[in-house]
């Protein structure tokens, strides 16, 4: 298992108009990966492709769970099978750029 591609996902709007980021939105929808309900996405270079979505928890109200004391908040894996590798590769990381 080769690992292609790590992306911390971004949840404010405002980072979600790059041309790279608007390219794995289109791809994740493609492939029936909710990318805004997640955390982290991990996506293996296998036959067939992985993908690896760490989803977030949610409370009663639908709000994330943040277990006392945690960097970040409460989640659980989804794995999904895709199509096709993202037309990006290496790692986005929340709120930044891509780095190769």
């Amino acid at each position: 298992m080769s690992l292609y591609l790590t992306v911390e996902v971004r949840h404010d709007p405002a980072h979600w108009a790059s041309p790279p980021y608007q390219m794995l939105i289109n791809w994740c929808s493609a492939n029936g990966i909710p990318l805004e309900t997640g955390w982290t996405l991990r996506v293996y270079d296998e036959s067939p492709v992985r993908a690896e979505l760490d989803v977030m928890d949610l409370d009663e109200q639908g709000e994330w769970i943040w277990p006392e004391g945690a960097d970040e908040p409460s989640t659980h894996t989804v794995t999904y099978t895709c199509s096709s590798l993202p037309p990006l590769s290496g790692y986005i990381v929340r709120g930044g750029s891509t780095s190769p």
